[in-house]
C-alpha cells in the first residue's frame, strides 16, 4: 500500500509541476501586460526572468535535458534507471508547456516506457532458450 501511495503522490506532484509550467507560460510569457511592460526593457526582475526563459525556450534547453535523462534511463536497469526516467519526466513538463513539444514528446514516451517496464532481476532469455518453442 505504501508503494501505491508514493506513486499517487508522485503523479500529483508531477501534475502540480505541469500546472506551474503552464502558469509560467500563460501568466509570464503570453500575458499582454508583461509583453507591453517588457518591450525592449530588462530593468524589472520579471522582464529579465522573461527574457531568460525566452532564451531557454529558443535553445530548447528543457527538451534536451529531458532527452538527456530519458535516453540513458531506458538502457540502465534498476533504481538508477528509474531515477533518471523520473528526472526526464521532471524536465519534460516545462518542455511540453513552453513550446518545445516536438522533442519533449519523445522524452516523455521514452521515460514513460522505462517506468512501466518490468524488471526481471537479471533473468535474460537467450536465443537458445526460445529455440525449443514451437513456431506458431
Amino acid at each position: 500500500m505504501q508503494a501505491k501511495a508514493r506513486l499517487i503522490a508522485t503523479v500529483v506532484l508531477l501534475g502540480l509541476w505541469m500546472g506551474f509550467c503552464y502558469w509560467v507560460r500563460f501568466y509570464l510569457m503570453e500575458n499582454t501586460h508583461w509583453v507591453e511592460v517588457c518591450d525592449g526593457k530588462t530593468l524589472l526582475p520579471m522582464c529579465s526572468l522573461r527574457a531568460t526563459i525566452g532564451v531557454v525556450i529558443h535553445l530548447k534547453v528543457f527538451a534536451w535535458l529531458a532527452l538527456a535523462f530519458a535516453l540513458p534511463a531506458f538502457f540502465i536497469s534498476g533504481a538508477p534507471g528509474r531515477a533518471l526516467a523520473w528526472l526526464g519526466l521532471l524536465f519534460t513538463a516545462p518542455a511540453l508547456a513552453l513550446y518545445t513539444v516536438t522533442l519533449a514528446v519523445f522524452a516523455l514516451l521514452i521515460a514513460a516506457l522505462r517506468l512501466v517496464r518490468n524488471e526481471r532481476d537479471n533473468e535474460y532469455t537467450s536465443a537458445a532458450d526460445t529455440s525449443d518453442q514451437p513456431i506458431a
